[in-house]
This record gives structure tokens, sequence and C-alpha cells, in this order.
């Protein structure tokens, strides 16, 4: 009896991995609330044209011993710490950034300014033209801004800022970010398909068709 096979490419679905050579779309979405009971984030707006993402993913790992062996090692997420590279910022953007005061034209910033909860999205595209889209679920650029500006010698030299920020889980599941890789829809991911057509319309999740 001669038995049938069936090809592999239509029992395995391609994995495919393009590297990533651009990125844009930084949006921001004030939290309003964030604790075992729920998450609510507030409709998000755009920042600044982006220059560059910088994300720190950071994990710490423990071994337990036992019988002369490591028995288990044990996991933990520590944050994620963010840079964002920028053309500029408005005094509007510093508003939402960093919870300083903008009124009547006047920026004031004091020592008792606190950076308000935040969720941070943007798209990275990649060398086949997908993007993977990102949010980042809850944090605060309560480390402050980096600039510097310089004299014009002889022709303009454009600076950037750069903000910084510590991101972390949220407390309704512990997730701390949410991601959709376009290269690797398949047919059946109806629900990241249709999320990536508006993916800044919101703050994202995995069981909520985009609005």
């Amino acid at each position: 009896m001669t038995e049938t096979v069936t090809p592999l490419s239509e029992t395995v679905s391609q994995i495919v991995r393009s590297r990533t050579c651009g990125c844009r779309d930084f949006y921001i979405a004030k939290i309003t609330q964030n604790d075992a009971t729920g998450y609510v984030a507030g409709t998000p707006v755009k920042l600044a044209r982006a220059i560059k993402a910088k994300v720190d993913e950071k994990w710490t790992s423990e071994k337990i011993y036992s019988d002369d062996g490591t028995e288990e090692v044990i996991n933990s997420y520590e944050g994620t710490e963010v840079e964002l590279e920028v053309n500029a910022l408005a005094p509007q953007d510093r508003q939402i950034l960093f919870g300083q005061l903008y009124e009547n034209g006047f920026l004031i910033k004091t020592a008792d300014d606190k950076a308000p909860e935040v969720a941070v999205g943007w798209r990275e595209r990649k060398l086949n033209g997908k993007y993977d889209f990102k949010w980042l679920y809850a944090g605060k650029f309560a480390e402050g801004i980096s600039e510097e500006a310089s004299t014009k010698e002889g022709k303009l030299s454009p600076t950037t800022k750069s903000i910084k920020g510590s991101f972390y889980e949220r407390s309704l599941d512990n997730a701390y970010e949410i991601s959709v890789d376009e290269s690797n829809l398949v047919k059946e991911n109806t629900k990241a398909a249709e999320a990536i057509k508006s993916w800044f319309s919101k703050v994202q999740e995995k069981n909520d068709a985009a609005a």
C-alpha cells in the first residue's frame, strides 16, 4: 500500500524572520486605571516624529540548589527601560509626558512635577516591508529628557530630543507588552490582522477587535 505524504508546507506555517530597518509613529496614552480590578487607557495621541527607540527589557535569574546541583532556575521580570529619540517636543508633549504645567502659553517646570502613568506604542519596519506593532502597557517618563543646543557654525546643526522612562507590568494580569509581527500573521489570526489596521486608535488587547 502506498502511503500519501502531505507536503511540509501544507502542515507547518513558515516562520518569517526579517531584520528591522525603520521606526515610526510614537503614540502616548494616559492611563486612568491600573489596579487589580481593571486597566483603562485614554485615547492615544501622536508624539513627535520618531528617530529611534531603544528598549532594554530586564530580567534576573536565581538558581535554587539541592543534591549538589541546580534544582530550578527562577526568572523574574524587573522592568523595561525605554529611550525614545524624537525630532522635537512641544510644550503640550512635555505636559503629557512629564506632568508639567502649560498654561496661557507658559511652560512651568517645578520640583514637584510628577510624570503621569502612560502606555507607549510604535511600529518598526522590517526589510520585507511589513511592520512589528507594539504597545507597552504601563510606565512613566520620570527620568526626564536629554537635550542640547549649540551655536551655528557655518551651517545649521539640528538637534534631537531623547526621553527616558521605566515601564513595568500592569496590575490586572501582569502583562507588560503586546505586539503583532505582521510578517508572521496567518489566515486564522483575524483579530490581530484587524487590530493592526487601527493599531494606534487605542491601547490594544488580544481579546478585543480594534475599534
